[in-house]
This record gives C-alpha cells, structure tokens and sequence, in this order.
C-alpha cells in the first residue's frame, strides 16, 4: 500500500511539474534543451546577451479568422497574469498564444521587445509588429507584417515554418535589417519576404542550417555599415529565379562564418541567371535593358571573405539557385536551358575557401585578376567552361548601385536611423 501512494504521490507530483513547466519562447528560449537549437548556440551572441525582467503581455482575444480586434484596446490583454491596464510598449514582451487569430479594421503597429507567435496563430494584416527582441515563430504560427528590425541587443529570429515556398515561412512585403553597429540578428529556420530584403546597418547571420529568402523582383543592397554572414548549412537565395536587375549588392560586407565560428560545412549563396536580354522574358530584344545584369555585384567598397575550419570542404557555393522564373514571362515562353549565373567581384575579395558552380564563361568578372591566384577556391562540375575560362578581368569599375523602395527607405542606423519614431505610438 505504501508503495502505491508513493507512486501515486511522484506522479501527482510531475504532473504539477508538468503543468507549470514552461513553454519555450522568445522571453524563455530554454537554450538547454539541446533538440531545439544549433549545437553551437552557446557559441552565438544572442545566447550571451542579457536582458532585464520586463512584464510579459499575453493576447486574450481568442477569435475566429474575419472577427476583428484590436491590439491597441488593454481589455484584449493580460500582464504577468492580470487584466491589462495598458497594452505593451517597446520594454515589454508579447506572446499571442495559440488559439488567437487577430484581424483589424485599420492599420495599428506595435513596437514591442520579445514576441512569440504560438502554433496555429494567425497575426493577420493590419498590424505590423516591430519587435526590438528576439521572435519566435512557431510551427504553422504566422505574421503577415513584421519588416523592421532595430535595437541595440544581439537577437534571434526564428521561424519553425522551414518550407520557403509555404506562406507560413513570409513575415512581410519587405524587410529591413537596420540595427546599430556592434549588433546583430541571427536567422533560426526560415525567413521569406514577398519582395525586397535590405541590410542597411548591423549584422546578420543565416545561423546554422538556415534559410534567407527575400522575394524575386528586386535587388537586395548591404549598404556599407552592414555585414550578411552565412554559417554551416545555411542559404540565402531569392524565391524564384529572377531573370532580371542583380539579386545581391555588396557595399558592406559578405561574409561564410567567421573566426569564432568558422564554417565545418557548406553554405550556399544560391544566385538567378540573367537572360540578358536574348529570350524574350521582359526585354525582347538582345542586349537589352537587362544585359548586363548579375547574380552577385561586390562594389569596391565591398568585401567578401569565407572562415572555414577545412575550406577544402567546408565552403561559400556560389551557384545558381535552381528555381523558375515562369512568373516573369508569358505562359507560352520557357526559362533558357543555358542557366548560368554571373557575378562581379570588386573591393576586398578573398576566394579561399569558395566553390563556383553554374557559372557562366567570363562569368567571374574580377576587378584584380590576382584574386583568382591568391586564394584556394574549387570548381564544380556543372560550370560553363574550364575553370581557366571563367574569369574575365574588368575594363573599368562597376560600381551598382543601392536600390529600395523610397517609400520604405530607412537611413542606416549608423547615420542616426532605426530607431522609433514616437515611443508612445502604442498608446
């Protein structure tokens, strides 16, 4: 009998323990549970950053897709477990659990610090969330607004939707990286835009195994303050092969890893073929107005270096992204067989550690021809022509320039952007 109730007594008892264990979120990442993060997050900023207690804000609205709500009214929150008198500002945290779909009347914005989206939520436009935190997305959670990323601490963004064609895996139209020299985000998953990406100051990083997909109709510019670093298994590409205009423009820094965390695996910056003109596919007639479009521009200010703990084997892929560009053409014309990519290599380059493949003949356009000596870099099999004939040296400096939508350009944190505009626009 004895036996019985103290059996009885340690289940009860981790049933309780059960009950209140704690869901692993943005504000609480339980970076100890190994199964849900990189074997190296001890070795990233944002594992070592600190934050101060804040209050946590939890949305109370449970509601149905079509009812709407709305996030500036307390009535539809809870804090640290109470009847909000307010709603969250940009020192406070934000879980909407799940269960909760939100949809608005009227465009409202909330700058935020931490944010979780639980499974099966649903964060639907009008509102566009601005967190200054790390952000968790959960699986088949979504955000349909969330494009502006600033604030000082080193961060996570994580989206456990890792398939970049389901709509789960989109956060917003656009997105801006635009956070102070000396920080950075890190990407966990997989981060979609519908259109243009730009990363105008501060770092980064396509973590381990991670995917960055801005979309395919635009160039994507790292302005000079900024720095892109891809580490182990990860990929930046756009969501479809985009035919026209240069997919990636580096003013600041590309970067494969880096001297804490050297690459121990490839990484791959998967580029668009260009059709130059010659098929019809926006511009009919050869040498057109998108001739001399790339895959990869480094401006002269720009650099590109690969950290690799062996870069026979652990490297940059440059490439073409394997994907269509059916959506850019009429129904009846197809993609060229011929589907190399071309990139431009300017500034401080280092090709140690880079592997070419897709590439085009003359595709390599080098600003230096001694960068194609100076550094041991591979080839692939599917390449144009013989390693030899793929470089071609530059007759002048090309210098592309950075482009973004000039309704939604922010200037550079560095020059005294990214920050709020009005602290008290939640209230």
């Amino acid at each position: 009998m004895r036996r019985l109730i103290l059996s009885a007594c340690v289940l009860i008892g981790f049933g309780l323990a059960a009950a209140h264990a704690v869901e692993p979120s943005a504000h609480e990442p339980q970076f100890a549970q190994a199964e849900l993060w990189p074997a190296e997050v001890q070795q990233t900023a944002y594992y070592k950053e600190t934050w101060p207690a804040a209050p946590l804000f939890v949305w109370t609205a449970t509601g149905k897709a079509g009812k709407e709500t709305d996030p500036k009214n307390p009535a539809n929150w809870a804090v640290d477990g109470k009847p909000a008198s307010t709603v969250p500002g940009e020192a406070d945290d934000v879980l909407f659990p799940t269960g909760t779909v939100i949809r608005l009347k009227e465009f409202a914005s909330l700058t935020i610090r931490h944010v979780t989206v639980g499974k099966s939520v649903e964060v639907a436009k009008l509102l566009q969330l601005r967190p200054k935190g790390n952000i968790w997305i959960k699986e088949s959670g979504s955000v349909a607004e969330m494009g502006n990323f600033t604030g000082p601490k080193h961060v996570f963004l994580r989206n456990d939707n890792r398939d970049f064609r389901r709509i789960q895996a989109y956060i917003a139209n656009k997105v801006s990286f635009n956070k102070p020299l000396g920080s950075s985000l890190e990407i966990v998953g997989t981060i979609v835009a519908h259109d243009e990406m730009g990363f105008f100051c501060g770092t980064v990083i396509v973590g381990p195994g991670a995917r960055l997909v801005p979309g395919n109709r635009s160039s994507q510019p790292v302005y000079p303050d900024a720095k892109l670093v891809l580490m182990s298994g990860s990929s930046f590409h756009k969501r479809g092969n985009q035919p026209y205009e240069t997919d990636l423009i580096v003013s600041g820094q590309l970067l494969a890893g880096t001297a804490e965390r050297p690459l121990t695996k490839d990484c791959t910056l998967g580029l668009s073929f260009k059709t130059k003109g010659e098929k019809g596919i926006l511009t009919p007639e050869p040498n057109g107005a998108n001739a001399n479009d790339f895959g990869l521009v480094v401006n002269p200010s720009g650099t590109l270096s690969v950290q690799s703990a062996d870069p026979a084997k652990a490297r940059l892929v440059i490439t073409w992204n394997g994907l269509s560009s059916s959506q850019h053409h009429k129904s009846d014309e197809v993609d060229p067989i011929d589907r190399w990519v071309d990139v431009v290599l300017q500034g401080k380059v280092s090709l140690t550690g880079v592997h070419f493949d897709r590439i085009r003949t003359g595709g390599i356009h080098l600003a230096d021809p001694a960068m194609r000596t100076t550094g041991t870099l591979t080839f692939g099999e599917h390449n144009h022509g013989k390693p030899v004939d793929l470089f071609m040296v530059l007759a002048k400096p090309i210098e592309a320039k950075l482009v973004y939508s000039a309704a939604s350009l922010p200037k550079p944190a560095s020059q005294g952007g990214g920050k709020v505009d009005n602290p008290d626009e939640n209230r």
